[in-house]
């Protein structure tokens, strides 16, 4: 079987029967507010879209390495083909950004991320990796063991440490202790419910309402007429950014009466805000990273500081996730990292004033800073060596040197 009949849908052809009519009865997906959430329509929130895309976008903007553990310290090693940004691919239809941005956001949306290995190396170690719809996975159990369902009819084993042979690579996003992870879209379905009720609301409002900034009012009763004309001078006369701040005249005892949001409206606004606060507490995204400058954020006083926090607490988790995931896969005594250096770089004053305080105290060489700025190693007598200050002495070496 070829690799694209995987991924060609399937269609079933059954006879009608009551049992394919859904009256909403029994809809798992409903919330209070009467919206139905799932990933599909839990990403036309606004708020929902900011935040996942946030954590996709920045998670595959970081590059993957591979280092070789040894006694002492770790050495770069030459990735394998589907993690080489530069001489390689996932599979010959996605590159790595996108591969790796799939993988997030179905974490973020479903709760689970699932890889496919469909090819492998002389070595037997995957090199070619596809990314698989959460919707088009199934998982069964046949004698304690989980089965993969693709598609409803391929079948396919896991892949771990213990079952090198496996085809199938599974990420959990939050583990309940089930087969499936739990997505902070399951988890928050009612706040998110609520945000599209209000959406829906707001924009049937708007569609369907008048919202005035003011009305005029007139003692007398003008005739179809005699108001289109008075309207059509109003508006000559006042509409338009050229005209604002105009001095307008009315005549005929007529009297402006400017209009303001009531109460129940500034409480909608509020509810809004508070519905956007809540879905960013799901996704732990900053609302301040998603446009929302209404509060000043506590987080850091400094663009370097703020980033540090995203990273702790937000991207972190998905990010220990995916290198566990893609250890896994690399030869012993190899592992993975994903570099995020360049997130956390400070100013280029701050990291040289840092590197000169470990250059000094005696603790980093020129080589481990060079290497830390992605610059070649120079002499190994001079880029290895460490500096020690020669009034910094234990007391035993000054006792040696009194006696």
């Amino acid at each position: 079987m070829r690799l694209l009949d995987l991924f060609k849908p399937s269609f079933e052809t059954r006879d009608l029967d009551a049992s394919l009519f859904n009256l909403g009865l029994e809809d798992k997906t409903k919330t209070s507010s009467g919206k139905a959430v799932d990933p599909s329509t839990a990403i036309q929130s606004a708020t929902v879209y900011a935040c996942v895309s946030l954590i996709s976008d920045s998670s595959a903007t970081m590059p993957v390495k591979t280092f070789r553990k040894t006694q002492d310290h770790r050495e770069a090693t030459t990735p394998p083909v589907f993690l080489d940004s530069i001489n390689g691919m996932p599979n010959p239809e996605t590159d790595g950004f996108t591969w790796m941005h799939r993988t997030i956001n179905s974490l973020a949306l479903y709760g689970n991320s699932y890889w496919l290995i469909t090819a492998r190396d002389r070595n037997g170690f995957p090199s070619e990796v596809f990314n698989l719809h959460p919707d088009d996975v199934k998982i069964e159990r046949k004698n304690g063991k989980a089965i993969y369902v693709f598609n409803g009819k391929e079948n396919f084993t896991r892949y771990t440490i213990f079952n090198p042979s496996g085809e199938i690579i599974h990420i959990k996003n939050f583990e309940q202790g089930s087969d499936y992870g739990l997505s902070p879209i399951e988890a928050g379905s009612e706040a998110i419910g609520m945000a599209l009720a209000q959406d829906e609301f707001s924009g049937s409002f708007f569609r369907n309402g008048a919202v005035l900034s003011g009305v005029i009012e007139m003692d007398s009763t003008p005739s179809e007429e005699q108001l289109r004309i008075f309207k059509q001078s109003f508006n000559r006369k006042h509409q338009g950014s050229n005209k604002a701040h105009n001095i307008g005249i009315l005549t005929e005892g007529s009297k402006w009466k400017p209009l303001s949001l009531n109460h129940e409206q500034m409480q909608f606004l509020q509810s809004r805000k508070y519905t956007k606060s809540e879905i960013c507490g799901l996704f732990r995204v900053p609302a301040y990273m998603i446009g929302d400058l209404s509060e000043t954020t506590k987080l850091g006083s400094s663009i370097e500081e703020q980033n540090r926090v995203f990273y702790e607490l937000t991207l972190l988790p998905y990010i220990n996730r995916v290198e566990t995931a893609l250890t896994m896969m690399l030869p012993r005594n190899q592992f993975a990292r994903i570099d995020v250096s360049g997130l956390l770089r400070a100013n280029i004053k701050a990291r040289y004033e840092s590197y000169n305080l470990g250059r000094n105290a005696g603790f980093l060489s020129v080589n481990e800073i060079r290497a830390k700025e992605d610059l070649p190693p120079v002499d190994s007598e001079i880029g290895d060596s460490y500096l020690q200050n020669l009034n910094q002495l234990s007391v035993e070496d000054k006792d040696d040197q009194t006696d």
